[in-house]
């Protein structure tokens, strides 16, 4: 997720008590594009044309596919809110009710919000009322998640979801009937689609790409991102193979060291050149994990605060150029962040004009067992075209390509 408030939340929601959720099948390739809000209706249309022109046509060299009739690969458009959030619409239901939900890395389960509920959050946004839903199935688990920044409740239920073209049948889901916390009545989101391992999995839930992977809908099981900067509107999430119009080179290879998140080793930070020894105290380096649903960079408290004494962010954006360069040791290769890639610029919501800047990072201590953890968010995305391969556990990372036709907010 993308604020403050909504790290603490994706961070918390993976560790979070809850009910048991119920599995996926999947197999087809599908890629969904993410959109930007708020949009005018002439607007949405014409995103929906842009990303439609490119269903089915997401081919990538160096990929080996299945040649199965009904295997396909899809482009599922993205939004992005201000930087803070990116946000793709599902259909849920037959017919489909068309809910935005965030695409997130960071956490297994898939909720949305219920007709049923009357929380504040769940009236300001669309809601899926299962009674109109001919595919429905009541599960009745109930289900409690709590995380810092409040408290979800609902029950488990069970229907189709749409990603394009794309039909998961039977898929488990949290139908939420109570949202309590901020972050819900000032997101644009409607729900939350988990694409970590099954293993983070809240009640023992099939994940909607497992079932992905079960039903056989994809060439290769593959997803991948692209997070076009604010005000461009060209995000968007490939399941599949890459798009290769959409990255730059080749890929850097990175593997998953524990299918839970996807998480993979942090060897140090460089600041300026100079290497600040936050891993050096154990031989398998740090923890580090790249979460689509966390905005900032985020690690250890300690470390934060070196990094902070190194980066003096000028609060009305001066001097940018100024600022040194930050390079991530991942897995023995080297990411180089610019002041431009981590600089978090605020924009004025009535002319859109950048008001303040601040850095990327913020500091978050994860308790053992799982932590400590670094998170790799949007801000490391916006600058990399990121593929998560479940077939061979391995995460690629290749620059994006930015240099396209823009469509802007």
């Amino acid at each position: 997720m993308k604020t403050a408030l909504v790290v603490v939340l994706l961070v918390v929601l993976a560790a979070a008590e809850a009910k048991p959720y119920m599995q996926y099948d999947p197999d087809k390739a599908t890629s969904i594009p993410l959109t930007h809000r708020p949009r005018s209706a002439e607007e949405e249309a014409r995103h929906h044309e842009f990303v439609v022109g490119r269903q089915n046509k997401v081919v990538a060299p160096d990929f080996d596919h299945r040649e199965d009739e009904d295997v396909h690969e899809v482009a599922i458009a993205l939004s992005n809110m201000r930087d803070t959030q990116y946000v793709g619409q599902i259909g849920v239901g037959s017919p489909p009710q068309y809910l935005n939900v965030i695409f997130d890395t960071g956490s297994s389960n898939l909720w949305v919000a219920s007709s049923l509920c009357s929380s504040l959050g769940c009236v300001s946004h669309a809601s899926y009322d299962h009674s109109k839903s001919s595919t429905f199935r009541h599960v009745g688990y109930d289900i409690e998640v709590k995380f810092g920044t409040g408290l979800i409740r609902g029950f488990i239920s069970e229907d189709t979801f749409s990603l394009g073209p794309l039909k998961v049948k039977a898929q488990s889901f949290g139908e939420i009937t109570q949202e309590t916390g901020s972050v819900f009545k000032t997101g644009r989101f409607s729900g939350i689609l988990g694409l970590g391992y099954p293993s983070m999995s809240a009640y023992d839930i099939t994940p909607v790409f497992d079932n992905i992977i079960r039903q056989r809908h994809l060439s290769v099981n593959m997803f991948s991102f692209y997070l076009s900067a604010y005000p461009v509107q060209e995000s968007a999430i490939f399941l599949g193979p890459p798009n290769p119009d959409y990255y730059i080179g080749n890929f850097t290879w990175v593997h998953v060291v524990r299918k839970f998140y996807w998480q993979t080793v942090l060897r140090d930070v460089h600041v300026n050149g100079v290497e600040m020894g936050f891993c050096h105290d154990s031989s398998d380096g740090c923890r580090i994990v790249l979460d689509t649903g966390t905005s900032l960079i985020t690690g250890p408290r300690a470390a934060m605060a070196k990094i902070f004494d190194q980066l003096q962010v000028d609060p009305f954006c001066r001097d940018l150029d100024k600022l040194p360069n930050v390079t991530l040791d991942i897995a023995g290769n080297l990411f180089t962040m610019e002041p431009n890639d981590y600089v978090i610029r605020s924009f004025d919501h009535e002319t859109g004009e950048v008001k303040a800047c601040k850095a990327g990072f913020m500091p978050l201590d994860v308790p053992p067992p799982r932590g400590p953890l670094w998170i790799l968010g949007d801000i490391f995305l916006r600058k990399h075209y990121v593929l998560f391969d479940r077939d061979n556990d391995r995460i690629g990372i290749a620059l994006a390509n930015h240099n396209r036709t823009r469509t802007t907010s």
